[in-house]
């Protein structure tokens, strides 16, 4: 007895991993299909050879993974679930007085091994390839050559000069309430990348269309610098561009967040969309769990009590709309209308309370 009880955790997880592999390979290809369409149309317009939009839409397939995983832990759980209980297994592993949370377990300690591991490899990973993917989207499909980077020394970028150079800007601390930038440094240089001149202002604004400086300070060849109180530099960046820079938190490894909100609250740039998503990637592991037990949930009823194509059409309804439910939370909590614990962890904890409820209810009756 003793041995059929370490047989069948191994036997439930292999039919759920085998099926979850399946599910999220059947998935990944459909996905990968149509963002091969969509890049080949829009590569079609600047003659993009067809390996690179290939290696484009690779890159961009783990970033797409990570959003249909809990979909595919939800539905691999529902049809294994369906499939023991449609051959009778589940009413054999009862008769011999297993629980339903004796057999469920294995697949919920599954799970929360699958979440740690796509928060702590697959993410990394995905941050990683997402930023050769967005290379590459530059070069070939935007044709852009700006540069946007954010350091302990504040806020750097490159932009093009209306005299065919180019210039480098340093924003030491910048406000993205009002766009009001302080210590700003801008060094400018001709086509063969010789030096022209440096700009220094203790203050300034980014307006649409160009930097309006106060107090500036320009060294050029001369031993002392010239000073003028008012200076507009031409730019095509605007706060869009730099706020859709910053907003896209996916190509930052799960490691090095931590480190890049500080970086961010240094510089004056708001931390709420990082620190949502960073809680969201601790609360994963959970998340995926509370998937098992929903799956469970609609799928444990006995087939001869009817109504489980109703269940299970119920399950699918669930999972879609805790998804919409996260993506509404977290914009709650991105605006502060919530706390950013509540908007993180609040789809997996209410997932894990009611299917854990519904559970219980069905083992009492």
């Amino acid at each position: 007895m003793r041995s059929l009880f370490s047989i069948i955790p191994r036997y439930m997880n292999r039919n759920f991993l085998i099926n979850f592999g399946l599910l999220v390979g059947l998935l990944l290809f459909i996905v990968f299909i149509f963002d091969l369409i969509e890049l080949l149309r829009r590569g079609g317009k600047h003659d993009v050879e067809f390996s690179i939009v290939m290696k484009m839409a690779l890159l961009k397939l783990p970033e797409v993974g990570q959003i249909i995983l809990p979909f595919a832990i939800l539905f691999s759980a529902m049809f294994t679930f369906w499939r023991l209980n449609r051959t009778s297994e589940l009413y054999v592993m009862r008769s011999i007085g297993l629980s339903a949370m004796q057999f469920i377990l294995p697949l919920i300690v599954a799970a929360l091994c699958l979440g740690a591991i796509a928060t702590t490899v697959i993410n990394p990973v995905s941050s990683v390839l997402l930023g050769k993917f967005e290379k590459l989207e530059n070069r070939y499909l935007k044709k852009t050559n700006s540069l946007i980077i954010l350091s302990k020394s504040g806020l750097w970028l490159r932009q093009n000069m209306e005299n065919e150079g180019y210039a480098l800007v340093n924003a030491g601390r910048l406000y993205s309430k009002d766009w009001r930038v302080e210590n700003i440094i801008i060094l400018e240089f001709d086509q063969e990348n010789n030096f022209i001149r440096r700009i220094e202002s203790s203050k300034g604004h980014l307006e649409t269309g160009f930097w309006n400086l106060e107090a500036v300070k320009i060294f050029t060849q001369t031993p002392h610098p010239k000073n003028i109180e008012y200076l507009q530099i031409p730019t095509e960046l605007t706060p869009q561009d730099i706020l859709d820079t910053f907003s896209t938190v996916e190509n930052l490894s799960f490691w090095k967040i931590p480190e890049f909100i500080k970086t961010l609250q240094a510089t004056g740039f708001s931390t709420e969309r990082l620190q949502v998503h960073y809680q969201s990637l601790i609360a994963r592991p959970f998340f995926f769990a509370a998937m098992i037990l929903l799956a469970a949930a609609v799928s444990l009823r006995p087939t001869r009590q009817g109504g489980t194509v109703k269940m299970v059409l119920i399950g699918i309804g669930i999972g879609f709309f805790l998804f919409f439910a996260d993506s509404v939370l977290k914009a709650f909590g991105i605006s502060q209308k919530i706390p950013i614990f509540l908007a993180a962890w609040t789809p997996a904890i209410v997932s894990i309370l009611l299917g854990g409820s519904v559970l219980l209810q069905q083992e009492d009756g």
